[in-house]
C-alpha cells in the first residue's frame, strides 16, 4: 500500500501545485483587467464545473491512450489540475475582488508595473485565499476516483482506487480497507498543518462585503 500512497501524494500535490498558479494568474486577470467577453468568460468557467466527469471519461481515455500519457503521474497530474481550475479561477477571483483596486492604481501612480503590483503587492494580501483554494483541490483530487480508475490499468494507482479492490465476490477485506483509510488520512492533515496560518484567514477574507 505504500507505493500507491506515494503516488497519490505525488498526484495530488502536483496538481494542487499546477491548479493554484494557473488560476492564480487567470483569477488576478478576471478581477483587475477589463476586456471584452470577461463576463461571459466567467460563466463558462462556471459551467465547466457543472459538467459531469463521466461525459468527458471516454474521451479523455482515448486522447491519452493515443499520447501515450496512460498510467502516468504526468496525465493524472493534467487531469485533477483541469478538474481543479474551474473551482480556483471562482474562489481566487472572489478574493481578489475583496482587495481594493485602489491599491493597484496607487501603485501604478508610483511607477510600478502590473507585474510588480501583483507579485508585491496582491499576491502577499491574497495568501489566505490561496492557502484555502489549495486545500480544496488537494482534498478533490486525493479523493477523485473515476479518473484514475478510467486512465490507468496496472501500474499507477490512487488510495480511492486501491480501496475499491479490497471488496471482491469472496468478501471484503476490512483490515486493509481501515490500515489504507487511516494512513490515508496522515497527508492530507499534515497539508492542511503546514498552510493553517493562512487558511482560517483565506476562508473568512471573502465572507463580510462592505
Amino acid at each position: 500500500m505504500l507505493p500507491r500512497l506515494w503516488d497519490s501524494i505525488i498526484i495530488a500535490l502536483g496538481s494542487t501545485a499546477l491548479a493554484v498558479v494557473v488560476s492564480v494568474l487567470a483569477a488576478y486577470a478576471l478581477s483587475r483587467m477589463t476586456f471584452r467577453g470577461r463576463h461571459h468568460f466567467v460563466n463558462w468557467v462556471l459551467s465547466t464545473r457543472m459538467l459531469p466527469p463521466v461525459a468527458v471519461a471516454l474521451p479523455m481515455f482515448l486522447m491519452f491512450r493515443d499520447f501515450g500519457l496512460m498510467d502516468t503521474h504526468i496525465g493524472i497530474i493534467l487531469v485533477h489540475a483541469l478538474m481543479n481550475l474551474p473551482l480556483g479561477v471562482l474562489l481566487l477571483k472572489n478574493f481578489f475582488d475583496d482587495i481594493p483596486q485602489e491599491i493597484d492604481e496607487s501603485a501604478l501612480i508610483d511607477g510600478a508595473s502590473r507585474w510588480v503590483i501583483f507579485y508585491r503587492v496582491v499576491f502577499p494580501m491574497a495568501k489566505g485565499g490561496i492557502a484555502a483554494t489549495a486545500v480544496l483541490c488537494f482534498i478533490f483530487s486525493w479523493t477523485e476516483f473515476l479518473f484514475v480508475l478510467t486512465l490507468t490499468q496496472t501500474g499507477l494507482k490512487t488510495v480511492p482506487v486501491v480501496s475499491s479492490t479490497f471488496v471482491t465476490s469472496t468478501g471484503t477485506a476490512w483490515g486493509n480497507m481501515a490500515a489504507l483509510g487511516a494512513a490515508s488520512i496522515i497527508p492530507a492533515f499534515l497539508f492542511i498543518l503546514v498552510v493553517q496560518k493562512q487558511l482560517v484567514r483565506g476562508l473568512t477574507l471573502g465572507s463580510l462585503k462592505q
